[in-house]
């Protein structure tokens, strides 16, 4: 079989508010070359009934997301949380048990009121930040705070706790931070623990030389945690996608819960720097190049459209679906088989993820009527993931 390159464009769908969405407006000629040569169809990721039976998905679903679009069942893997999900990407020595949870870097006002939940998504600092909080920070219980990817972080606690945990994130800005409470009686110790961990970080930041540098810069203070996915455990999935399909696979992704879910689903991976949007695209492309020859299936997950969606910029997201279509030229040369997909809408008009069907393009399996790779012309084929891979290799 020739060799297969993925692409998972992070929240490139949208809903056709309109009748325009950021990637129908676009233009991109290469993606609708593409499209005219191959096939444009549907994949359900995630019905109805399996996102109603998920906590928060209109924050947190781009792993359970890209779980079931590598095959596996949504339902199953429910409970896999985002929080030892960021400590694996991070490459932290994360063991079963241990509390961990996605944080974001925040802004607050003396009345831990939410300025920024991302801290101005600059990482100017952040890691001595994390170096004065690890240093100074004497708590009761050993832990682990790591930067993933500009403002995003994984807080590890080392010791069993319970995961049963609201998160403390109020997910607006200019609303109050919340506690974080325990979900049950036996997690009532444990959300007594990281609500003192958090009181002593903001003690600690709010007063650091380092926040007082980013003012300087113009930057926004980061001197809170934002914590959400608490969870205490992991799951392989398997059967391992390479050993289901015979297959090398390799992964390119940021640190990330993309990254790890694919690790637990038997990938090899190779992590993009932190760095502009211009040297991310370099480095996947040029990397492209030299693993082609060696891996069968490579899965490439760009984050960049659903920042914009998150922050309603349509033309942001717009932008950057024309700037991937600019670097997928050389594939026209090449004898592979593409795939153009993404993990969940992200609603530019919300901020939110929203539920539904997402547009996926198939290069070299043969061709059909439609020639533009948008939500509106996905015409050709309507699978449920284990339907799309049975039907993509065999």
């Amino acid at each position: 079989m020739k060799k297969t390159v993925l692409f998972l464009i992070d929240g490139l769908s949208d809903l056709p508010f309109e009748k325009k969405t950021p990637l129908s407006e676009a233009f991109k000629p290469n993606l609708d070359w593409f499209a005219s040569n191959g096939k444009v169809g549907k994949l359900n990721l995630i019905n109805q009934k399996e996102w109603n039976a998920l906590e928060n998905p209109s924050a947190s679903v781009s792993h359970l997301a890209n779980v079931s679009l590598l095959g596996y069942c949504v339902l199953k893997h429910k409970n896999l949380k985002r929080g030892p999900l960021e400590a694996i990407a991070a490459e932290i020595n994360y063991k079963r048990g241990w509390l961990a949870f996605r944080a974001n870097f925040a802004t607050v006002d003396e009345d831990l009121r939410v300025i920024d939940r991302r801290a101005g998504r600059n990482s100017y600092l952040l890691d001595k930040l994390i170096t004065e909080i690890n240093k100074k920070l004497k708590f009761e219980i050993p832990f682990i705070l790591k930067r993933n990817y500009v403002h995003r972080a994984a807080l590890v606690f080392k010791e069993f706790l319970s995961s049963d945990l609201e998160p403390n994130d109020p997910f607006e800005n200019g609303k109050k931070v919340k506690k974080v409470k325990p979900k049950h009686k036996k997690a009532k110790e444990s959300a007594r623990i990281v609500n003192s961990f958090l009181e002593e970080f903001y003690e600690i930041a709010s007063k650091s030389e380092i926040n007082k540098k980013r003012a300087k810069k113009g930057l926004l203070p980061a001197n809170y945690l934002l914590l959400r996915d608490a969870g205490n455990d992991f799951e392989l999935l398997l059967p391992y996608f390479p050993k289901k399909w015979n297959l090398k696979t390799l992964c390119i992704s940021e640190n990330g819960a993309m990254k790890a879910t694919c690790m637990l689903a038997g990938f090899e991976c190779l992590t993009i720097p932190e760095t502009n949007f211009k040297k991310t695209l370099d480095f996947v492309f040029e990397n492209l190049e030299n693993v082609l020859s060696e891996y069968d299936f490579i899965y490439v997950h760009i984050k960049e459209a659903d920042k914009y969606a998150h922050d309603k910029d349509f033309e942001g997201k717009k932008r950057v679906i024309e700037k991937i279509d600019e670097r997928l030229e050389i594939f026209k040369k090449e004898k592979i088989n593409l795939i153009v997909t993404c993990d969940h809408i992200t609603s530019w008009l919300t901020g939110k993820h929203m539920q539904g069907k997402v547009p996926c393009l198939v290069y070299g399996k043969g061709k059909s009527k439609v020639k533009k790779f948008d939500e509106f012309n996905a015409k050709d084929f309507d699978y449920r993931p284990k339907t799309f891979w049975k039907w993509f290799f065999e």
